[in-house]
């Protein structure tokens, strides 16, 4: 949704959060990618769910290996910077509260190498304004 990523890096979000029923590998790409194309914060929540707490009535379509410890989903909550590096590396199969100082100041290092919403927006090319419904 690229119209709406260009409004909220316009916005000039500092913090990004992106939810997720699971963080894999594409999730984690496109929330690197968040990151460093809005050169902001990203927390990418994954959400967990151990397949024990399915309830029993409901059909298993897919047959699930034994034990009470295997995830449906398996989370992947990290906290990306605006350099698209972890600032706190992807958490799987636990739940855990992830804790980071962020410097904020680290987004305007970045904005210097690339700013989608500042030098790079070219206004004299194109126009990006919010319309009021009637």
């Amino acid at each position: 949704m690229p119209l709406a990523r260009m409004a909220m890096h316009n916005s000039g979000e500092h913090i990004h959060v992106a939810v997720w029923p699971t963080v894999h590998e594409l999730h984690q790409l496109a929330s690197r990618h968040y990151a460093f194309e809005g050169r902001c914060f990203v927390l990418a929540v994954g959400l967990i769910m151990p397949a024990a707490d399915l309830p029993r009535e409901l059909p298993r379509t897919v047959p699930l290996t034994s034990g009470d410890d295997q995830w449906i989903e398996r989370g992947g909550s990290a906290i990306i910077g605006p350099d698209s590096h972890y600032v706190v590396e992807p958490v799987f199969n636990r739940e855990e509260l992830i804790v980071a100082d962020l410097d904020f100041m680290q987004i305007d290092r970045e904005a210097m190498t690339l700013d989608v919403s500042g030098h790079y927006a070219r206004p004299d090319l194109f126009r990006f304004e919010k319309k009021e419904l009637v």
